[in-house]
Formats: structure tokens, C-alpha cells, sequence
């Protein structure tokens, strides 16, 4: 299922940490709920675990520790652990992450058309909960190395997928993810959309993609991550993603959860920090239940996570 990395390639460290200035003195109070981060990635040395394609992007050095550290920090207790491409298909790192937290995680993997049942199963009971499948192009046009594809999606993996009860998340540009949506809707499974759909918030409110996608939120047919940092630049503020942050909560909330995309890799400005961006979310929502609903239920009934406070 898995082929092993014919070249292990260097890890950068410079800026390790740069995104995060971690004060364990100060450390926001844990909420009384369990919060769930539903977007983050770890990244480890490559001599622990090597990467199975070129990376696209400068990887971080951003390991499990820094994540709980950063979550401690922003009261977020509880993350989904998102297969990075550099790391392919291969699971180790996703795997070892999973059980080191236990509880407080649920995984996305990344695999191809010839992942069996019997694998997906496998990868299944130690905490993932659902495949990765990506849209996005190189500036060159080209695949992003490490990317599965939606047609691989629809044409093979789905029955799988809907025979485990396990679900698909898509990143993708809004209107590339359009143009999937006849086939999508007969896959018979859930379908969780990163980064806000891929909207162009310069397209405005009224483009029909945008408006397309809005429905099928109101109709409870695709879930989506409010990761506002992928849609605005945090240098100059994130006021131009409210309105649609605002207009998909106005749409369904049922169908939301919050993401943040720690530890941001690839970010063209100043990385946010995962506190600033709950204060962001609390800011604009400002209704608790819907809050409560977003952060902590919302994940309870997408990812598996246990009722309990966890």
C-alpha cells in the first residue's frame, strides 16, 4: 500500500517556531467544554520520519509537543491531525501522533486507489477517521506532489469509505470544487470542504459558486472549515473573510467547524496565532450556543470525539 522514500529530504528548522511565541506563564484558563482545533499538521525530523515526495513547501519543525503546547495556551484541547503532503501516503507519523494523544485526536490520511478495505480498516481503528483528497495546483500547473485526487475520490475509494462509515475531506479552489458537485452528491458519503470551500473572497458574496455552496450548507449536504487564516492576510486583518465567515453561519451552523491550519505553513505574512484566531471566531459569532456548537459539538458529531469533556 505504502512505497517508502527513495531520498530523505532535509528538514528546515529556521523559523521553527516564529508563528507561536509560547509563554507557559500566561496560559488561557481550559475551557469547562473540550474545544477542537479541526485543521492542524505535525511535522517531525525527517530522520524519524522521512517524507515520501518532494515537498512542496518549506516544511516547519512543528511536533506533536508544540502543538499541545500552543492548544494549552489558546484552551483548544482537541485537534484532527491533517496528513500533510510531504508526507503522502505513508501513516507512520499520523499513526504514532493518534496514539500518543489518545482521545484527544482524530486523524485525516491520505491514501490512493490501491488502499484495500482490510488497510483502510486498519488505519481506521487507531483513530482515523476519514481520507484526504486535494484541488490545488502548483503555480506550475502541476499536481502538488503527495495529492490524491477527487476523481480517485468518486471513482474508487467512496464505497470504502461509506462501507466504514468514514468520511472524505476536500481542499480545493471553489470553483474546481463546482464543478464535482453532480458526482459528489451521489458518492453517498459525508464531505468536509478545508479552507472555507476554496472561496475567493474577492469574488464577493454574489458569485454564484459561493451562493451554490451556501445552499448545500443550508441543506445540510457539505460540512465546512471556518480556517479564516486561508482566506484573508493576517498582516492586514481578516474584516474582508467576515462576511462569508458570517453568511455560512447565517446558513447552517450545524454544518461548521472551526480550523485554524497551525502551524500555517507556507503563510505569504506574519503567522496568526491559534489564540488569536478563537478570539477572532468568539469575536464575530458572539452567540454562545452557536459557539458552543462549532467548537465543541459540531466535531463531536463529525469526528467521532467522546461526549465527555475529554
Amino acid at each position: 500500500m505504502m512505497k517508502k522514500p527513495r531520498q530523505n529530504w532535509t528538514l528546515h528548522e529556521r523559523g521553527a517556531v516564529s508563528d507561536m511565541t509560547i509563554n507557559p506563564n500566561k496560559p488561557i484558563a481550559r475551557p469547562s467544554k473540550a474545544i477542537c482545533d479541526c485543521h492542524v499538521h505535525v511535522f517531525e525530523t525527517t530522520e524519524a520520519y522521512p517524507f515520501e515526495n518532494v515537498p512542496a513547501y518549506e516544511p516547519p519543525l512543528s511536533p506533536l509537543s508544540r502543538l499541545r503546547e500552543t492548544g494549552d495556551i489558546a484552551g483548544v484541547s482537541r485537534f484532527v491531525l491533517v496528513q500533510p503532503t510531504p508526507y503522502g501516503r505513508d501513516p507512520a507519523l499520523l499513526l504514532a501522533s493518534l496514539k500518543t494523544m489518545g482521545n484527544r485526536a482524530k486523524g485525516i490520511a491520505v491514501a490512493d486507489a490501491s488502499i484495500s478495505l482490510q488497510d483502510l480498516e486498519k488505519i481506521q481503528q487507531a483513530g482515523v477517521v476519514g481520507l484526504r483528497f486535494i484541488e490545488n495546483l502548483l503555480p506550475s500547473g502541476q499536481k502538488m506532489p503527495g495529492a490524491v485526487s477527487v476523481e480517485v475520490l468518486i471513482e474508487k475509494l467512496a464505497p470504502l469509505l461509506k462501507e466504514l462509515g468514514m468520511h472524505a475531506e476536500i481542499w480545493g479552489p471553489l470553483p474546481r470544487l463546482t464543478e464535482y458537485w453532480p458526482k459528489l452528491d451521489k458518492i453517498g458519503i459525508p464531505v468536509v470542504l478545508d479552507h472555507m470551500g476554496g472561496v475567493d473572497v474577492a469574488s464577493g458574496l454574489s458569485n454564484p459558486d459561493f451562493q451554490n455552496l451556501l445552499a448545500r450548507v443550508k441543506e445540510g449536504n457539505i460540512w465546512v472549515k471556518l480556517a479564516v487564516c486561508r482566506r484573508g492576510n493576517g498582516d492586514n486583518g481578516f474584516d474582508a473573510v467576515r462576511a462569508f465567515h458570517d453568511a455560512f453561519i447565517s446558513a447552517n451552523s450545524e454544518q461548521l467547524l472551526w480550523a485554524t491550519d497551525f502551524p500555517f505553513v507556507k503563510y505569504a505574512t506574519t503567522p496568526p496565532k491559534m489564540s488569536d484566531l478563537i478570539a477572532i471566531f468568539r469575536s464575530w459569532v458572539e452567540d454562545e450556543a452557536v459557539i458552543d456548537q462549532i467548537l465543541v459539538r459540531n466535531p463531536i458529531t463529525r469526528y467521532g470525539f467522546a461526549r465527555d469533556q475529554g
